[in-house]
C-alpha cells in the first residue's frame, strides 16, 4: 500500500504568552478534558494543544513551529518548544521547523478529537485538497520525516494518551475507501504505519499492481468481503487477519450492504 500521506510528495517540495502565564487559565484549561463541540479561538486552541503537547516531550525537545489560518490571514502564530515550556507569540517566525494551515473549523474539528491531524492531510490522489496543509521546513534531530509525524500525531491530539476515534464520520478517502491513519513512525529506513478502514459496497481499496518492498498485515474487524493477495483470490471476514509479503498484490474489496472494515499494518524496511 502506497503511503496514505501522499502529502509527503510536498518535500519535494504582539501579545507574548508562555506555560507560566497560562496557569492564569487552568480552571478554562481544565475543561479541556471533556471537549464539547462548542467553537474555539485560534489562540484558545494553540494555547490548549501546547499546554498537553509539554507534557509529552522531553527538557531537550526544541521546536518553533507556524499555524496559519487560509480563511483569516490576519490569523498567524507561532509556538516555541524548550525545556518543557511553550510561548505562542502572534506573528510567524522565520526558523520555524513546520507550518501548518486550515481554516478555523477544520481546526476546531481536530480540537475536538472529531478528525485527527494526520487524517486531515491524508489524500486520495495528488490533486485532492487536504484540510491541514502542512509545510516541512527544518529538521529537529537528523530526521524530518519522522520529527513531523512525532509533531503531528502527538501536539493535535489533547489526550494524553493520544486517542483516535475510529469511525466512518472520522475518515477521509484513501486508496479507494474510507480512512483513519493510527500511528506512523519513520527512523532511518525503518517504518512503522497502521491505519484503520471501512470499505462500502462497490468500493476497492487498492488495484492491481500496487504492491511495496515491506511486510503488511490486514486485520478484518467487521463484515465480509473478498482480497486478492498475491495470486491468491479470496473471501475474507471479520476476525481473520492476511500476512501479505512484499511485492504481492493486496486488493480488497466489497459486494455486501454491510461495510468491511479493517486494521492495515505495514512494517520494515521502506515501511
Amino acid at each position: 500500500m502506497r503511503n496514505i500521506l501522499i502529502l509527503f510528495s510536498l518535500l519535494i517540495f504582539g501579545c507574548s504568552e508562555n506555560s507560566n502565564d497560562s496557569k492564569k487559565t487552568s480552571s478554562k484549561t481544565n475543561l479541556l478534558e471533556v471537549l464539547d463541540d462548542r467553537k474555539y479561538s485560534f489562540k484558545e486552541m494553540l494555547n490548549g494543544w501546547s499546554i498537553k503537547f509539554v507534557k509529552k516531550i522531553d527538557s531537550n525537545y526544541t521546536a518553533q513551529v507556524n499555524f496559519k489560518l487560509s480563511d483569516l490571514d490576519e490569523e498567524k502564530y507561532y509556538v516555541q518548544f524548550k525545556n518543557n515550556k511553550f510561548t505562542l507569540r502572534k506573528g510567524q517566525s522565520d526558523s520555524s521547523n513546520f507550518t501548518f494551515e486550515s481554516t478555523i473549523e477544520h481546526y476546531n474539528k481536530i480540537y475536538n478529537g472529531d478528525m485527527t491531524a494526520l487524517t486531515s492531510m491524508g489524500q486520495a490522489t495528488p490533486s485532492d485538497s487536504i484540510p491541514l496543509m502542512p509545510k516541512l521546513e527544518k529538521p529537529i534531530t537528523d530526521n524530518l520525516l519522522n520529527d513531523f509525524l512525532f509533531f503531528s500525531q502527538r501536539f493535535f491530539n489533547l489526550s494524553n494518551n493520544d486517542k483516535v476515534k475510529l469511525g466512518l464520520k472520522h475518515s477521509r478517502i484513501v486508496h479507494g475507501g474510507n480512512a483513519i491513519p493510527i500511528f506512523y513512525q519513520k527512523s532511518n529506513e525503518i517504518g512503522v504505519r497502521s491505519a484503520w478502514y471501512q470499505i462500502e459496497k462497490g468500493e476497492r481499496v487498492n488495484e492491481i499492481g500496487d504492491t511495496n518492498p515491506f511486510p503488511q498485515y490486514f486485520i478484518i474487524t467487521g463484515g465480509n468481503g473478498f482480497a486478492k493477495i498475491g495470486r491468491d483470490t479470496i473471501s475474507i471476514k471479520s476476525d481473520e487477519a492476511y500476512y501479505i509479503a512484499p511485492e504481492n498484490d493486496h486488493v480488497l474489496w466489497n459486494e455486501n450492504d454491510e461495510p468491511l472494515t479493517f486494521i492495515f499494518i505495514a512494517y520494515g524496511k521502506g515501511a
